[in-house]
């Protein structure tokens, strides 16, 4: 039986993946400073507040782990890109999140967020080649969808396959805000979490 993410609740906040306990299973968020991670979890546990979030890239600066349920996680990693902050401070996040990724024996999906009305930049694509080259799966969630105009979700899905060169069926087109497609990604998630 899926795992309901509506039970979520805050868990723990680290910088030192190293250190973290090991859990049952896990998904982790991931995606440019600003891009919507914590509001993506928010819409997917249907609470308003239970990760922080700002207009301010880079408010992330740990990694935030929730859980629907013990042993059970939805990680969200801080963002990369163009956060405000010293070059040194954007080189820990970066080696955190290899850390992270590279260590976590339980971690059953990545989910790459982009800004569907931007799209994709060569960050996203850096993360995906690297993710690929790790062997850890992921998917594609393109967040923002009400910003788009007179959407057509076949043409977006469409467009980002073939730009990204994945299938359809690993992207989730969502918007936070309007909770427009968030049902069949709170399914995903649950499934895999169990």
């Amino acid at each position: 039986m899926a795992v309901n993410l509506s039970n979520s609740v805050f868990f723990i906040s680290s910088v030192q993946p190293d250190l973290m306990p090991e859990s049952i299973s896990e998904v982790a968020f991931v995606g440019r400073s600003n891009v919507g991670k914590s509001s993506v979890i928010n819409a997917l546990c249907k609470k308003k507040n239970l990760a922080r979030t700002s207009k301010t890239p880079g408010r992330t600066r740990a990694i935030n782990v929730f859980t629907p349920s013990k042993g059970r996680w939805l990680v969200d990693l801080p963002g990369y890109g163009f956060a405000r902050v010293s070059e040194d401070e954007k080189e820990n996040w970066k080696k955190m999140i290899e850390s992270y990724m590279s260590s976590r024996k339980n971690l059953r999906m990545v989910y790459i967020l982009i800004d569907s009305f931007v799209g994709p930049g060569e960050l996203d694509f850096v993360m995906m080649k690297w993710l690929y080259d790790l062997s850890v799966p992921f998917k594609i969630v393109a967040n923002k969808t009400d910003k788009i105009p007179n959407l057509n979700l076949d043409k977006l899905k469409e467009e980002l396959s073939s730009c990204l060169k994945i299938p359809q069926k690993d992207i989730y087109c969502i918007s936070s805000k309007t909770q427009a497609g968030i049902g069949s990604l709170i399914n995903d998630i649950g499934n895999l979490l169990v």
